[in-house]
């Protein structure tokens, strides 16, 4: 089947989905899929990753950290409140850690 094309709407649209699954409290962002990570990778990592990822690997509007704050203004646009965001974007690990490290 055809790969949907990886845009921040779709990554917002994963997030409502979990969020209406599990809650969102279960739901934290990891920031370790930047384009730079992609360009450190061996070429059969990257070949492998073809083969399961969409096209590009990296979300367009989120290539570095300097991005965050277009996923903050998508969050906003979708009707998360700041609590979740501040969730979603750190509490929800930092709490997920202290409890368990």
């Amino acid at each position: 089947p055809a790969q949907k094309e990886t845009t921040l709407d779709c990554y917002v649209d994963h997030i409502e989905h979990v969020a209406s699954l599990i809650g969102i409290d279960c739901v934290g962002i990891g920031f370790d899929f930047f384009e730079f990570i992609y360009r450190q990778w061996s070429e059969s990592k990257k070949k492998w990753m073809a083969e399961k990822l969409t096209t590009p690997h990296f979300i367009p509007d989120l290539t570095n950290h300097s991005h965050a704050t277009n996923l903050t203004r998508k969050l906003i646009e979708r009707g998360f409140t700041d609590d979740d965001i501040e969730r979603i974007l750190r509490g929800n690990w930092l709490r997920l850690l202290g409890e368990w490290l």
